[in-house]
């Protein structure tokens, strides 16, 4: 028996029903579709483009040609490879097309370009410090790399503008826009970096950011990039506030291009030398001082106030110097001496360049009576123990202390280096002195300070009512006086039998008892700082090691006689050469240990 399945029936029997049948048309009624409206058909909608266009000109230190220039849409500060970008022409020109779905992008201008060599010599080199109140800002990236990659960046504001004023600018209001600033804030100081610039770079405030190739090139503008560009290096990570950098320069403009000036070097050389941007850091650290940028130096060289107190605790007091070592470099021995105040002794010697000549020590006589000192004043004409009123007060200036000689207007100044040992300024001092000393073998301080001393001109001095005075024999004018009238005045007791005189040589020469020559003077004459004449006799050496130490003596002229005086000549004992004066901090007692070790050379042979 055969069944047909259910499914087969339904679906024959749902066939019959749609197509009608033959036999019962009449009683079939067919469903009509329904007539309303259709629902609605969605399409996706045709995306809007919008054209954007930026032109205008690169330049740095001269016009950018070559140069790569992208629309920084990502504001990465980078040009990314789906980035608008174009090549600027030989004038450093540039026009940038493209489309975008964005109405009004917004996006930074940054050129890329391959310098032939790093032509900003400046790298980043801030320095580390101890800093009070340090900041949490990183020192910036130069704008050329030691490879001589460089970067330059800008708001698109200023009319396609890229340049180095640009770059400061947005580098300076990125800034304040990550130490999350207001927008009023921003704005008076973005306000302010205008006109600082626009004073420093000697340029129009209105149109302050379109730089010319010729302008960008400029000498002027040149050395202000430099400088701006140093001095943010140096304070980046020390001075919070964001345009520090401008208003140091702006307070330091006129002393700054007075010492590159007088240094003859070039901007680029200026700041690669050691000793320039020292004179330069002073300035600019007195000035973050007095705008209350900082309480510290901005350079570790630099000396702080702690420094100067233990210098000038040292060198000036009343019982003479104090952790001092004091060191003459001559040219057959050195001598040398230090005090030591805790013994109240002495230690003094000399080392030749064979071996120590001597070493010996003595008591440090601080009681001793007060000799009484008059010096000439010029301004005031006379002779004084005390500076006559109105006195000049000793003042500090970066690394030097300044003053006057003791009554008198002549300036005085101690100048002085900071050292950290190890280092390479103190191993080139330790080449200087004598390997007998084995100073090398002493574990010194950490910081030293080298002292120099200048005194710009002679000063004239003596003791009070303690001088000698000869009588000259009556003449109309100084140079009527000849080499016999002064060996009559100065060796009486011995004139004529003992006495040769040379005229033409100016020699006087003193004859013992068999009247064989035994000691011979020469005579010079000069004008002493009274405007007076001065007669110079100095006993003639018999070897240059002898000469060495031999002292001139010193006669003003006045009222027909030879007045003996001291005459402390001018000098600067970093030009001689010879002098080296070094001080520290003895809070370790490093002048015990010292003092004992200059005492132990005494046995070497």
């Amino acid at each position: 028996m055969h069944h047909k399945s259910i499914l087969a029936i339904l679906i024959s029997g749902a066939l019959l029903v749609g197509c009608g049948s033959s036999d019962d048309d009449s009683n079939t009624e067919i469903t009509q579709p329904d007539s309303g409206t259709p629902p609605p058909i969605t399409t996706p909608p045709v995306a809007s483009e919008y054209t954007h266009q930026v032109t205008g000109l690169a330049v740095y230190q001269g016009a950018l040609s070559g140069a790569t220039v992208c629309t920084d849409l990502n504001k990465n500060l980078a040009c990314d490879s789906d980035e608008p970008f174009t090549i600027t022409d030989v004038d450093g020109n540039y026009q940038i097309d493209w489309k975008s779905e964005v109405e009004t992008p917004d996006y930074y201008l940054v050129a890329n370009w391959e310098a032939a060599k790093a032509v900003q010599a400046l790298q980043a080199r801030s320095l580390a410090l101890k800093i009070k109140n340090p900041t949490n800002r990183a020192a910036p990236k130069s704008i050329v790399s030691d490879a001589g990659k460089g970067t330059l960046i800008a708001s698109p504001q200023y009319n396609g503008a890229i340049n180095n004023l640009t770059h400061i600018k947005l580098s300076r209001v990125m800034e304040m826009k990550s130490q999350s600033l207001s927008n009023r804030h921003i704005s008076q100081l973005s306000a302010e970096l205008d006109t600082l610039l626009a004073i420093l770079y000697q340029l129009d405030a209105d149109t302050l950011y379109s730089i010319s190739a010729e302008t960008s090139a400029s000498a002027n503008f040149m050395r202000i990039d430099y400088a701006i560009a140093y001095l943010q290096q140096v304070i980046a990570t020390q001075i919070p506030n964001l345009i520090a950098a401008e208003k140091i320069l702006a307070a330091t403009y006129a002393q700054l291009w007075q010492i590159l000036i007088d240094s003859g070097l070039s901007i680029e050389e200026f700041f690669s030398d050691d000793i320039f941007t020292l004179a330069a850091n002073i300035l600019f650290s007195d000035s973050a001082i007095a705008l209350g940028f900082t309480e510290l130096p901005i350079d570790s060289r630099i000396l702080s106030q702690n420094d100067w107190d233990v210098v000038l605790g040292n060198i000036i007091n009343d019982s003479g110097f104090a952790n001092t070592l004091s060191l003459a470099l001559l040219s057959q021995f050195s001598t040398f001496s230090l005090d030591n105040d805790e013994t109240g002794k002495t230690v003094i010697g000399s080392a030749s360049i064979d071996g120590i000549g001597y070493v010996t020590e003595f008591p440090k006589d601080i009681d001793e009576q007060e000799i009484e000192i008059e010096c000439w004043n010029t301004t005031h004409n006379g002779w004084y123990t005390i500076a006559p009123l109105p006195t000049t007060e000793p003042f500090i200036e970066g690394n030097s202390y300044k003053t006057v000689y003791e009554s008198t207007d002549v300036n005085v100044t101690i100048n002085v280096e900071k050292i950290l040992t190890p280092s390479d300024s103190w191993s080139s001092i330790l080449n200087i002195i004598p390997d007998s000393l084995k100073f090398n073998t002493l574990n010194w301080p950490q910081t030293l300070y080298s002292i120099n001393v200048s005194q710009e001109a002679d000063v004239m001095c003596r003791e009070v009512n303690n001088y000698e005075i000869y009588d000259l024999p009556d003449y109309e004018t100084a140079d009527m006086i000849t080499v016999d009238d002064i060996a009559r005045a100065q060796f009486d007791s011995l004139y004529p039998e003992f006495i040769i005189v040379d005229e033409q040589q100016s020699k006087i020469t003193l004859l013992d008892i068999n009247l064989q020559p035994e000691t011979t003077f020469t005579v010079e004459r000069s004008i002493s700082p009274s405007n007076q004449p001065l007669i110079i006799t100095t006993e003639d050496a018999i070897n240059d090691k002898v000469a060495e130490h031999i002292l001139p003596t010193y006669y003003l002229v006045a009222d027909q006689q030879l007045i003996e005086v001291n005459l402390n000549k001018a000098f600067n004992t970093k030009d001689a050469n010879n002098q080296l004066m070094m001080t520290y901090d003895n809070s370790e007692r490093f002048t015990q240990i010292l003092y004992n070790h200059l005492l132990s050379l005494k046995t070497t042979p």
